[in-house]
């Protein structure tokens, strides 16, 4: 009955012109706008097809935004989401007097992020928390058990380390967290701690607000959106605090809308506008995760109707949509690769984009945001818990920039969605299994209620089906109800689905198209031809019908397959999907070219956007409609006319052969500045040859390792004076407290927030001393080893699900001296703090408990080390405190080129320990890539067996970029990111070893690979980061260290 009132509300509206539903806006600017069917920019309505990319997670050279954001625009995207990471801008609260650490060319210049955004013409969505990583597995599966992923995985959630020193909770209106707190400060001089007081987040807040609010849309910026908080829940103390949030962003200058992403799918309503309650924002948001991380799973047919229920006034947005699923530590089996392959070749490839974002649209999303399309490096101790180096993700460009098939998928879904301004002012009538002759197929019928557009968004009703199935759809048009197609059958593949357009009008011509089986790509008018690309997988058949008020004219000379009617105004055509084909038609006197592809050619097809002038010129609809057709390139970067001549810039996989659709005037091709040689072809195109560079290259072996031990803190007559002393008794992690001793020996609460930790502990015994109880907390994964008196003690492991470990360790014979010092040595593999949402989440990194077992014998002192200067005082600031930890080696900057090793042994990685303890490995290597080709590489390690316990950092020229462990896994490939890499300059890798077992370890093998070779327009530059002669006056002097 419903459907019946809204079809007959159609037919009325039809011949009106008003709009059903009222703009809103912030009432600060109209520049975005919005109603209950999607975002408007100054005026016009556009899909926002956002792809999520993190600054942080591409280290090293800046320059390499441009790649990625080049890649995701022509892959049909038109928008980024980006988070800021707090943490890496405020290592302590009062860095650069509260304005915190956004260094140009370095991963913290978010304002050349941004810049690099808008000269791609992408849209921004800003991210900025404070707080940017989800909540529990369990909350989340409570809600939805399709939503079982986690967001941001970073350290401490975004929050800087410090943060969780603050007594009470956060993220709430505690006044510790949100007028202000008691902080530690320690004295370099005297080593003597102190308190000092300032608010939290508020510095932080402030800086990047107006960082934001100076690059938004109003001020010609790229900035469309900004998001308050993340995956936050409304309380009696939650809700103020959010609503501070708003008012800090709104205190600072922004003035366009302000959107909130609820945890629960978008069904609890956490903020709605459409609510009642404190701190709501403009517009809400819900995510969702649907595929999992095991199966393929059924589709989530639960937003329309969240939709509905908590925010009708606004546009159905999902702020995070699985674009692939997390990973932990251990979680694939058997190890290998980055482990993310299961996603990106499978769960979460192409065939899943195609059904599940499809859905979305069913759903009548406008607003959608894919977390990651690219997901990149947890580097240094960027980490959570929760993941481990890769976070690749399985995006659509995987962590080493290379654009899979996945992103052919949405250059065509991206090309359809921005041309078909009626779906963005669609209605969802109705849906289910009663549109077509089969029931196996599943059908959301869309109508916009202004215009008559229908879209039928099909697929099987079992999303999961493999079945090959045929089917009729029964479709209302302008000329009443149809079953379609009426010659043939529609198929479907497993795992396909298909948006099927009614009264779709399109082009210069406004020429209509009754129904199309066959799916449309994308349409563009060149000189005073309108062009539309039909596609559908290879060997199916398509049916297309458009309205003429008289026969037209069909030329099908090159398309042998199809056929046309012309019958009662309509003209059908018929045809077989089978490479590309053009069928030229004439209808009411307007020359129209129809472009039939099958899927995989399709593929190969671009529409770059031609710019116009003006602040958004190269933003599509907005600044300019313009556009050429390409076929060819395996990435098209932009697309220039300059007088006779069409000027390409890409990549190209290989030798590839180009087509392109432009104006008349044009008869040259540039290939990155290259002359094409070009050749008319029958159909009206241009055809030429794009030469790849010579793709053969040789990447170098490793040898001539040098090594050093890098534990020498086991020895009793260590000189630990600059250690820090612990000499804290109380805590604010009051939900884990410590279980035994005096000292509190939480890392946080000295300073230190990332990295391997080491402490040394003093007793004096009496010989009644049998063994030491530890408690140690270390995060999900982590481990550590203990020594007394440099005697191997033992070594405690966690897995993706166990953070700490207590174990009594014996003390072996000889070990004690009895009437003297001793000293118990215990180094810490920091895993990454907890992602805090609350003070129960809060989770301290070090020792929670020790004592001694035997006699009355008690600890004198403790001291204990993290990274060189701590987080305040770091010798590095250009990579930044987060890049290294507390290993000797690092300290002393072993890990950065120019580091003189001449005096170490010669000792590779592959012959190892031979006993518990720790070791560092460097060696050098050259790659003479010439300019114009792109060479992703990574290291590769091979496992060795999976009962040795050890784990192994990668370090390339200074920058910690990986970490592996070998009983836990999966990972065993490591991305040496190539705005790290030098090319005119000799590489510095390092590699430390740590044996957790007394009989020692060692890496079966290690070996450079890459991920393919790429002729390309990209021009690489040796990233000049700090070596050792910059920072060597502010660390140890270094000792030569025996290898263990």
């Amino acid at each position: 009955m419903l459907r019946f009132f809204l079809l007959l509300l159609w037919f009325w509206a039809a011949g009106a012109s008003s709009n059903f539903h009222r703009r809103n806006s912030t009432g600060l600017t109209d520049e975005v706008t919005w109603d209950p069917h999607s975002l408007s920019i100054q005026g016009q309505r556009i899909f926002i097809l956002s792809a999520e990319i993190h600054p942080w997670r591409l280290p090293g050279n800046p320059d390499l935004w441009a790649d990625l954001f080049q890649k995701v625009k022509s892959n049909g995207f038109n928008t980024v989401s980006f988070y800021v990471n707090w943490a890496t801008h405020y290592p302590e609260p009062s860095t650069n007097d509260g304005n915190g650490d956004f260094e140009e060319g370095t991963y913290r210049d978010i304002q050349r992020f941004i810049d690099e955004a808008k000269k791609a013409g992408l849209w921004l969505i800003a991210r900025p928390g404070p707080y940017i990583s989800g909540f529990t597995l369990l909350s989340r599966m409570v809600w939805c058990l399709c939503y079982t992923s986690k967001d941001g995985e970073t350290t401490g959630g975004g929050f800087p380390g410090w943060v969780g020193n603050i007594a009470g909770d956060l993220r709430t209106d505690n006044p510790n967290y949100t007028q202000g707190n008691l902080l530690l400060s320690l004295d370099p001089d005297t080593s003597v701690h102190s308190y000092y007081h300032r608010s939290a987040w508020t510095p932080y807040l402030n800086t990047i607000s107006k960082i934001i609010a100076k690059n938004q849309i109003t001020e010609g910026g790229p900035i469309i959106l900004v998001q308050a908080e993340n995956e936050f829940s409304a309380g009696t103390t939650r809700s103020p605090y959010m609503q501070m949030v708003i008012d800090t962003y709104r205190a600072n200058g922004i003035t366009i809308p302000i959107i909130h992403n609820d945890q629960h799918a978008g069904q609890a309503g956490n903020f709605s506008p459409d609510l009642p309650g404190t701190g709501r924002v403009n517009i809400y948001c819900g995510d969702s995760y649907p595929q999992g991380g095991s199966r393929w799973a059924q589709v989530q047919s639960i937003y329309f109707s969240a939709h509905e229920n908590v925010a009708p006034n606004n546009p159905l947005c999902l702020a995070e949509f699985g674009g692939g699923f997390l990973l932990q530590w251990g979680s694939v089996t058997p190890f290998g690769g980055t482990g993310y392959e299961k996603f990106s070749n499978d769960l979460t490839n192409a065939t899943y984009e195609n059904v599940f974002y499809k859905e979305n649209y069913a759903q009548t999303a406008t607003i959608l945001n894919i977390y990651m399309l690219f997901g990149g490096t947890n580097w240094g101790q960027t980490a959570a818990p929760v993941s481990y180096t890769s976070y690749d993700y399985g995006g659509g460009i995987n962590e080493n920039r290379v654009a899979n098939s996945k992103m052919n998928e949405m250059r065509q879904q991206g090309l359809f969605l921005r041309v078909s301004r009626d779906l963005l002012g669609s209605t969802l009538l109705a849906n289910g299994t009663n549109y077509t002759t089969n029931s196996l197929i599943h059908t959301a019928e869309l109508r916009n209620l202004e215009t008559g557009a229908g879209f039928y968004v099909t697929r099987h009703n079992d999303s999961t089906s493999l079945a090959l199935t045929t089917t009729q759809l029964t479709v209302q048009t302008s000329r009443g109800e149809s079953t379609i197609p009426q010659t043939t059958d529609l198929t479907f593949n497993g795992r396909e689905s298909k948006i099927i357009v009614t009264d779709y009008v399109f082009g210069a011509s406004t020429a209509t198209i009754l129904y199309s089986t066959a799916e449309i790509m994308t349409w563009t008018t060149i000189d005073d031809t309108d062009y539309v690309i039909l596609y559908a997988p290879a060997g199916q058949t398509g049916e297309t019908v458009f309205l003429s008020d008289e026969e037209p004219t069909v030329d099908l000379s090159d398309a042998p397959n199809a056929s046309s009617t012309f019958s009662n105004g309509a003209l059908m055509l018929n045809y077989t999907l089978e490479e590309s084909h053009f069928v030229s038609i004439q209808i009411n006197g307007k020359p129209i070219t129809v472009i039939l592809m099958d899927k995989a050619v399709a593929n190969e097809w671009h529409a770059p956007v031609i710019s116009a002038e003006g602040t958004f010129g190269n933003y599509f609809s907005v600044g300019t409609n313009e556009t050429v057709l390409v076929s060819g390139p395996y990435v098209l970067r932009s697309a220039e006319l300059t007088g006779d001549t069409l000027v390409l810039v890409g990549d190209l996989n290989g030798t590839t052969p180009v087509e392109f659709i432009a104006p008349s005037g044009i008869s040259e091709l540039t290939w990155n500045g290259a002359s094409v040689e070009l050749t008319p072809s029958s159909r009206g195109s241009l055809t030429g040859t794009l030469e790849a560079s010579s793709l053969n290259i040789t990447l170098p072996s490793l040898g001539d390792w040098k090594v050093m031990g890098s534990l020498p803190e086991v020895d009793n007559d260590f000189d630990d004076t600059t250690f820090t002393v612990a000499d804290l008794t109380t805590t604010n992690y009051t939900n884990l407290p410590p279980v035994a001793g005096t000292q509190v020996l939480y890392l946080q609460q000295y300073g230190f927030y990332g990295g391997n930790l080491i402490f040394r502990g003093r007793f004096n015994a009496t010989g009644d001393e049998t063994g030491v109880n530890l408690t140690v907390q270390y995060g999900f994964g982590g481990g550590y080893s203990a020594f007394l008196n440099g005697v191997f003690l033992g070594s405690g492991q966690g897995n993706s699900t166990v953070s700490l470990s207590t174990d009594v360790w014996t003390f072996p014979d000889g070990a004690l001296r009895t009437a003297e010092e001793n000293f118990l040595v215990v180094v810490q593999d920091h895993m990454g703090i907890s992602e805090t949402s609350s003070n129960g989440g809060k989770e301290p990194r070090g020792i929670r408990g020790y004592s001694l077992i035997g006699g009355n014998t008690t600890f004198t002192s403790w001291t204990l080390q993290g990274n060189q200067g701590g987080a305040a005082n770091t010798p590095d600031t250009f990579r930044g405190y987060l890049n290294e930890g507390g290993l000797y080696a690092e300290r002393i900057g072993a890990h950065l080129p120019g580091f003189p090793d001449d005096s170490w042994d010669t000792g590779s990685p592959l012959d190892g320990t031979s006993k518990a303890g720790i070791n560092f490995y460097r060696t050098t290597f050259d790659l003479p890539i010439s300019g114009g080709l792109d060479v992703p590489v990574r290291l590769s390690i091979t496992p060795s067996d999976v009962t040795s316990n050890f784990r192994v950092q990668i370090y390339l020229n200074g920058w910690q970029v990986g970490k592996y462990i070998n009983n836990i896994g999966p990972q065993t490939v490591f991305v040496l990111p190539a705005g790290i890499l030098r090319r005119k300059s000799t590489n510095t890798l390092a590699l430390s070893l740590w044996s957790l077992d007394s009989r020692g370890a060692s890496v079966a093998g290690l070996e450079l690979i890459s991920d393919g070779t790429f002729s390309t327009a990209l021009q690489f530059t040796d990233y000049e980061s700090p070596d050792y002669a910059d920072q060597q006056d502010q660390r140890p002097t270094p000792t030569n260290s025996p290898a263990m």
